[in-house]
């Protein structure tokens, strides 16, 4: 069984090989050669372990950004190489997701090889998991989930709590706090794997099983804390992470879980495509968790099996609760996959668990080997779609460059890309990695100036600021940092192209400048609607 998870796994995930940087992946990029150039790159890093990664919103993720800056010096801007770094981790994620529900279960022999396979593959094929593989960016999940599954991982190995199992378990947890906020549910995860009976002879009362429970999880219970108090040392919150979004009144507000309610339907279709597999996954879904809920209150299953699926499927359900409060309404383009990723890893376990004490085993064993295919068709498209994405960002740096090298000393010119191609991020966050090295071979930001379709709506602010005085003749940098070239009447760029995905190239934006910025970007709006490049998807 192994084997046939192995050579899907090559069959799905070769098309990756085509991945290239997309949207938030051109970030570190561009302030890893930043900071080299300025010689603070170390300093920087280290900073990031006392604060947050951007001002904006409360993100605490210094040991995956590291990792980001050992690519760029390893492999600089291959991006495959960057990429490979997250399959491997989804990769063992996957093998110790089954592995987890197997020891939690105490099971043994051929029963537990098989088990293991199946959690294995449940979560290695996860449909929604192709946007933390197929985007570089996804190296925050990816890695929290996975120190976080070692950690659990290395605890049920562990038999006293100073032995080196549990040293290495909560040095995981640490790591998994420092790659990103999902690590929370790591001291729920312990805790409930810590009420598992481990030995005949453990008492069977609630009281002392709890106790029990908390003596051996009380070191990640402390990490836990302690994570929350730097929390708020460095951001004044404990729970906040998107500036946005206030976790404890968006859960007592009626019209945030309507907003969410509302939003639901469609993010989870857009998640499970070609059209139809959604209903397809969610009524096999169902029928394995009636399967599962059956193992755990069938007479011959065995008490340390029926404590593991009780605990795995609290933890499961405890990562949803924790990421709910933290959303602000779902896309309808199915962005936020990530958000399932820890659910689907502990789902895994709790699969991987219930395989081992199945009887009948067939119920289990069918509705799984379902779900694995339609979750592999799904995410082969899903890769697919963003291999596409890859190739269009590819002609687009090139583009760029070509842009940059035309017309006049004094042309300038607003270069107008998608956010998203064919439900694909794409051009978000990308402007400034566009434009400047290591992607650009020099900077081009005094000749060209990328935006999005998106940032239309605030465009005629950035004129009235001196966007393009500024940019001719100062950094990119300087312009972020506050410094303003002053001119006045206020300066427009002399020429607009924008990306028409169709032809996988620019097409020129006729637009007279003025009278005002606001008239101008108005005109600019109008004037895209012939082309075809806003809302353009990639020809199927």
């Amino acid at each position: 069984m192994w084997a046939a998870v192995l050579i899907g796994a090559a069959l799905v995930f070769a098309p990756l090989s085509g991945i290239y940087f997309l949207a938030d992946d051109f970030v570190p990029l561009v302030l890893l050669r930043h900071w080299q150039d300025e010689g603070r790159i170390g300093a920087e890093l280290a900073a990031r372990f006392h604060g947050g990664l951007d001002p904006q919103n409360h993100f605490y993720r210094p040991l995956s950004y590291a990792s980001f800056a050992l690519n760029y010096f390893a492999g600089g801007t291959n991006a495959t190489s960057w990429l490979a770094v997250n399959v491997a981790l989804h990769g063992a994620s996957a093998a110790m997701a089954g592995a987890i529900g197997v020891m939690a279960a105490g099971a043994r022999g051929a029963r537990a090889w098989i088990g293991a396979a199946a959690g294995a593959a449940l979560f290695l094929f996860f449909s929604p998991s192709a946007e933390v593989i197929a985007w570089i960016s996804g190296r925050f999940d990816v890695s929290a989930t996975f120190f976080a599954l070692l950690s659990c991982l290395l605890f049920l190995r562990s038999r006293t709590l100073g032995d080196r199992y549990a040293v290495l378990s909560l040095a995981s947890g640490v790591a998994a706090f420092l790659c990103k906020e999902s690590a929370g549910v790591l001291p729920f995860a312990i805790l409930m794997l810590a009420c598992i009976p481990r030995d005949p002879g453990e008492p069977s009362g609630l009281r002392a099983r709890a106790v029990t429970a908390l003596r051996r999880a009380a070191p990640w219970l402390a990490l836990a804390a302690i994570y929350l108090v730097a929390r708020y040392v460095f951001f004044g919150t404990f729970t906040k992470v998107y500036v946005r979004v206030t976790p404890v009144p968006s859960i007592l507000s009626a019209e945030y879980w309507i907003q969410l309610a509302a939003s639901l339907p469609a993010f989870l279709a857009a998640q499970f495509r070609p059209q139809g597999y959604f209903p397809a996954v969610l009524a096999f879904t169902a029928v394995q968790l009636g399967a599962i809920a059956y193992i755990a209150i069938a007479r011959e299953t065995e008490r340390q099996a029926r404590q593991a699926l009780f605990a795995l499927g609290t933890v499961t359900a405890l990562t949803v609760a924790l990421v709910v409060p933290h959303v602000v309404g779902l896309l309808a383009n199915g962005l936020g996959g990530r958000l399932a990723y820890n659910t689907a890893a502990f789902y895994a376990a709790l699969v991987a668990a219930a395989f081992a004490f199945a009887r009948p085993a067939w119920p289990l064993w069918g509705t799984t080997l379902v779900l694995v295919l339609l979750h592999a068709g799904s995410q082969s498209a899903a890769i697919g779609r963003s291999v596409g994405a890859s190739a269009q960002m590819r002609s687009l740096v090139a583009a760029v460059e070509q842009e940059a090298r035309k017309g006049t000393a004094d042309d300038y010119t607003l270069v107008l890309i998608p956010p998203f191609i064919d439900d694909v991020i794409f051009g978000l966050n990308a402007q400034g990695g566009l434009m400047l090295p290591p992607i650009q071979e020099r900077s081009l930001a005094s000749r060209v100036v990328v935006q999005t379709f998106e940032d239309l709506t605030d465009l005629q602010d950035k004129i009235a600021d001196h966007l393009v005085p500024t940019l001719r003749r100062r950094t990119l940098m300087e312009y972020l940092g506050g410094a303003r070239q002053v001119t006045s009447p206020a300066e427009y760029p002399t020429r607009i192209v924008c990306w028409n995905v169709a032809q996988r190239r620019f097409v020129p934006v006729v637009v007279q400048a003025g009278p005002g910025p606001k008239a101008y970007v108005e005109a600019i709006e109008r004037a895209l609607g012939g082309l075809g490049c806003v809302g353009s998807a990639v020809p199927r």
